[in-house]
C-alpha cells in the first residue's frame, strides 16, 4: 500500500469534488499536516470520502455489471465491455485508506472524549470497509494504518475477506454501544444525519444486516433489521450540499467532469425491466412501474432536475427500503411466506404513498397494490411459470431490491451473492458483448496498490474471479 507521511485534511477529497473550495479547507499541499484543534473538524471529510467510495466511479462501474447504465463511447464504453482497469480503482482505494481511515485515526488521537463522534466515525469506517471487502474480496485492514506511518513502514498483509466482514460487525457494535451512551454532541460537520443518534444507531444495525445478508448468515440477519432504518426519514443519506457542480449529486458530477453522452440508462436492461411497454417488465396489474421509471432514467447529458441524478437529490446510503427487504427476504429464508410479504407489502405501500420518488410529470401513474399469497402461487400474477411459491415470492424480493437498490451496490452485490446458490431467481441481466459469456465477480486491485504492495493476492485475480465469499 502506499504509505502516506502526513495526514491528509480533506486534500484526498480534491480527486472526487473538483469544485469543493466553498466548503473544503483544502491546503495548497494537500500531503501537509495542518494543526487541526479537534477531530470534529475532520468528521466532513471522512464522510464525503465515503460518499464518493458509495456513489463515485467504483458504483457507475459496478451498474454498467448489473443492467443498470450502459457506457456509449472512449473510456465509459470500454469499462461497459469489461475492460476495468487496475487505474479505475486508484482514486477510491485512496478514499478508503487516506480519506477515511487515516483521517478516522487522526480523529480518534484527537478527541477520544467526543463519544458521539467516535461512534460515528466507527459506523462510517464499518459502512466504507465493509464495501471495500465486497468489491474487492481480502483488504488490507488490521495492519492499513501503522503507528508513525512512514516510507520504511512495514506493507500491510491482507486480511480475508471472511475476518474483514467479522471485524467489521465488531466494529459496528463498538459504534452502537457508543452512540448510545453518548453525552455530547454533532452538528454540521455530521452531514449525513446531523448528529441525529437513532439515525447512526439504526443505519449500523441495517449495516450489520446487510453484512449478514452478503454472508448468507440470513439467520444472523434477521436479529438486526427489527433495530435497523424504521422510516424513510430515518434513511441514512448523502445531503448535496448545494447544487453547484462538485459538491452536488455525485451521479451529476460525473456526468458533469467528464462528457456528456458518455454513458446512458436508455436501453438498459434497468429500463426494459420497469417499462409497461415491454412484455417481460414487472408490471402486472397490482405494479404500474411508469413513474418510478422515469424517475430513475438516467439520461447521462445531465438533463436531469428533479430525478434520480438530478443535482440536489439525496443519495441514499443506508435506506429504509434496503432493511425492509433484507427482513422480507430472510423471512422468506426461514420459511414464514406470509411474514415476507407482510414486509414486502410495507414497502409497497410506502411506494404507494407519492412520497418514495419525484414524479418527473404531475401525469405519471404509479401504482403498488398489496399483494397476497394466491398472486405467488401456481399461476398467480406474480408466478406465471409455475415455480414453488416460496421461489416465486424470493424473486419478487430480490426484484424489488434490484429495482429500489438502484444507483447502490445492491444490484452488483445481489447478482454475485445469488448466482451460485439462487440462480433461478437471479435477474436475467444480459452480457454487455458477445464474446464474454461471464459477469464480472469484482472489481480489481488498484494500480498503486500492485505497485507498492508485495503482499497484494498472486495470481492477480481478474474481474470475472468470485470473491471468496461468493465461491
Amino acid at each position: 500500500m502506499k504509505i502516506v507521511s502526513k495526514i491528509f485534511l480533506l486534500g484526498v477529497l480534491v480527486l472526487a469534488f473538483a469544485s469543493c473550495e466553498d466548503f473544503l479547507d483544502v491546503n495548497a499541499n494537500p500531503n501537509q499536516l495542518t494543526e487541526v484543534p479537534s477531530g470534529d473538524l475532520l468528521l466532513k471529510g471522512t464522510l464525503l470520502a465515503n460518499t464518493q467510495l458509495h456513489k463515485g466511479h467504483l458504483l457507475r462501474s459496478s451498474m454498467y455489471y448489473s443492467g443498470g447504465l450502459i457506457g456509449l463511447q472512449l473510456v465509459q464504453q470500454t469499462i461497459y465491455n469489461y475492460s476495468f482497469t487496475p487505474g479505475d480503482s486508484d482514486a477510491n482505494w485512496e478514499h478508503l485508506y487516506n480519506g477515511i481511515l487515516v483521517q478516522n485515526k487522526k480523529i480518534r488521537e484527537l478527541s477520544p472524549n467526543l463519544n458521539l463522534l467516535q461512534g460515528i466515525i466507527d459506523v462510517n469506517e464499518a459502512m466504507a470497509v465493509g464495501t471495500a471487502t465486497t468489491i474487492w474480496g481480502d483488504i488490507p485492514y488490521s495492519e492499513a494504518v501503522p503507528d508513525n506511518p512512514s516510507l520504511q513502514s512495514k506493507k500491510p498483509a491482507y486480511d480475508s475477506q471472511v475476518s474483514v466482514y467479522a471485524a467489521v460487525q465488531l466494529l459496528l457494535d463498538r459504534g452502537i454501544n457508543k452512540i448510545m451512551t453518548a453525552t455530547t454532541a454533532v452538528g454540521s460537520e455530521d452531514i449525513f444525519n446531523e448528529g441525529n443518534k437513532t439515525k447512526w444507531i439504526q443505519a449500523a444495525n441495517t449495516l450489520k444486516a446487510r453484512n449478514f445478508l452478503l454472508t448468507k448468515d440470513y439467520d444472523k440477519a434477521l436479529d438486526f433489521v427489527a433495530l435497523g432504518v424504521s422510516s424513510p426519514d430515518n434513511t441514512l443519506a448523502y445531503h448535496p450540499i448545494g447544487t453547484v457542480t462538485g459538491n452536488s449529486n455525485v451521479i451529476s458530477n460525473l456526468v458533469e467532469s467528464s462528457r456528456a453522452g458518455d454513458m446512458t440508462g436508455a436501453g438498459a436492461f434497468f429500463q426494459d425491466l420497469l417499462d409497461p411497454a415491454n412484455p417481460n417488465s414487472r408490471n402486472n396489474s397490482k405494479t404500474d412501474e411508469t413513474a418510478r421509471r422515469k424517475y430513475m432514467y438516467i439520461s447521462g447529458d445531465g438533463s436531469s432536475v428533479n430525478g434520480i441524478d438530478g443535482m440536489a437529490t439525496d443519495m441514499p446510503l443506508v435506506s429504509y427500503e434496503e432493511n425492509l427487504l433484507i427482513w422480507a427476504e430472510c423471512l422468506l429464508r426461514g420459511g414464514e411466506n406470509q411474514g415476507a410479504i407482510d414486509k414486502l407489502n410495507e414497502l409497497r405501500a410506502y411506494l404507494n404513498s407519492g412520497n418514495a420518488f419525484n414524479l418527473i410529470n404531475p401525469a405519471d401513474t404509479y401504482r403498488y397494490e398489496a399483494y397476497v399469497l394466491a398472486d405467488f402461487e401456481n399461476g398467480g400474477i406474480e408466478n406465471a411459470d409455475g415455480i414453488a411459491t416460496d421461489r416465486a415470492i424470493l424473486r419478487e424480493i430480490i426484484e424489488e431490491r434490484y429495482v429500489s437498490g438502484f444507483t447502490t451496490y445492491i444490484p452488483f452485490d445481489d447478482n454475485r451473492r445469488l448466482r451460485k446458490s439462487d440462480g433461478d431467481v437471479r435477474l436475467p441481466i444480459p452480457f454487455n458483448n458477445n464474446t464474454t459469456a461471464v459477469h464480472p465477480e469484482r472489481l480489481l486491485y488498484p494500480r498503486l496498490e500492485i505497485n507498492n504492495n508485495p503482499n497484494v493476492p498472486s495470481p492477480l485475480p481478474d474481474i470475472f474471479t468470485s470473491t471468496p465469499v461468493n465461491q
